[in-house]
C-alpha cells in the first residue's frame, strides 16, 4: 500500500509540475512576449514538485477520503491559473498589436513630412514585419535601400523576399 502511495504521489507531482512549467513557458512560444530562463523554469518546477509531492503524501496518509478532493483542487487550481495566464497573454498580444499599428501610423505620418529620411523606412519595415505584413515590410525596406544603401538594408530585403517566397513570417 505504501509503495502505491509513493508511486501515485510521484507521478501526480511530476505531471502537475510539468503542466505548471508548460503553462508558464507557453507565453514565449505562442505569443512571443519574452522568455523565461531555464533556471527560473527549473526553480518553479522543483518547488512545485516538492510541494505537491509532500502535501499529497500527507493528505493521502492523514485523510485518505479527502485525497481525491485535494488532487481535484490542485488540478482545478492549475487549470484556473492556465486560463488566467492565457487571458493575460492574449490581452498582451492585442495591446502589442495596437502599439505596433500606432507606431506604423506615426512612422507613415512622419514619412509624409520628411520623405528623405531612410531611418523612418527602416523602422517601418521592422514594424510591418513584426505585424506580419511582409509585402509592406518589403516595400519599406526597398525605400530605405534607395535612400541609404547599406549592408543591413540589403540583407533585410533579401530575408524579406525569401520569407515572402516561402510564404511564412520570419520570427526573431
Amino acid at each position: 500500500m505504501l509503495l502505491w502511495i509513493i508511486v501515485y504521489c510521484t507521478v501526480f507531482a511530476l505531471a502537475w509540475a510539468w503542466a505548471l512549467v508548460w503553462v508558464i513557458e507557453r507565453e514565449d512560444k505562442t505569443f512571443m512576449h519574452g522568455t523565461i530562463s531555464f533556471a527560473d523554469a527549473f526553480l518553479v518546477g522543483a518547488f512545485s514538485l516538492i510541494f505537491v509531492y509532500i502535501s499529497n503524501i500527507i493528505v493521502i496518509i492523514r485523510w485518505p477520503r479527502s485525497a481525491f478532493l485535494y488532487d481535484l483542487l490542485l488540478v482545478t487550481g492549475l487549470a484556473g491559473f492556465g486560463l488566467y495566464k492565457e487571458t493575460v497573454y492574449k490581452t498582451r498580444a492585442v495591446l502589442s498589436w495596437k502599439r505596433l499599428r500606432d507606431e506604423a501610423l506615426a512612422l507613415e505620418w512622419n514619412i509624409t513630412k520628411d520623405p528623405a529620411n531612410g531611418a523612418y523606412y527602416e523602422r517601418l519595415s521592422e514594424v510591418y514585419e513584426k505585424m506580419g505584413k511582409t509585402r509592406r515590410a518589403l516595400e519599406a525596406a526597398r525605400e530605405a535601400e534607395k535612400l541609404g544603401p547599406s549592408v543591413k538594408n540589403a540583407l533585410r530585403i533579401k530575408y524579406l523576399e525569401r520569407d515572402r517566397l516561402s510564404g511564412r513570417q520570419r520570427r526573431g
